[in-house]
């Protein structure tokens, strides 16, 4: 508990002011890309973790690192979904925007007890990192690399 408050609450906040500077020079698109890939990443670090065993100096890193990456991507996807709105209805839209991004969160967290379960922690967190890629590939669509309209 102490690990997660001290190393996760200010890697978060840090994470987030990197994230906008970040943005700033590759832009919107281009950062969605690459907090993504950090946030995959992050949740590899937990199935490592898992291999490891015991250790909280790799727990604090994890940790730091997961939510560092989270607030990353959070101010990418936050910047994405402003960049998208309509500024006659940005209150409404944005409201609407923000509310499917916890949709996911509340759908995939009931069976997350059965799949560590069955799986283990290490293969959960390998499943879990796995599970990333289809909203990798969503980028593509909507934001992608070469995008000529570089926000």
């Amino acid at each position: 508990g102490a690990v997660v408050k001290l190393f996760g609450f200010w890697a978060t906040i840090i994470g987030s002011l990197i994230g906008g500077v970040l943005m700033l020079r590759q832009g919107i698109y281009r950062s969605l890309w690459i907090f993504g890939f950090l946030q995959a990443i992050s949740t590899a670090g937990f199935a490592l973790l898992a291999r490891m065993g015991y250790s909280i100096s790799a727990l604090s890193a994890v940790i730091a690192f997961e939510n560092l990456s989270s607030g990353m991507g959070t101010a990418a996807y936050v910047a994405f979904m402003a960049s998208i709105t309509n500024k006659k209805f940005t209150a409404t839209q944005y409201a609407l925007l923000s509310s499917l991004m916890g949709v996911p969160r509340v759908l995939v967290s009931a069976p997350t007890g059965f799949f560590a379960k069955n799986l283990g922690w290490e293969n959960f967190f390998i499943f879990c990192t796995l599970i990333a890629i289809p909203g990798m590939l969503l980028l593509l669509k909507f934001a992608s690399w070469y995008s000529d309209e570089q926000r």
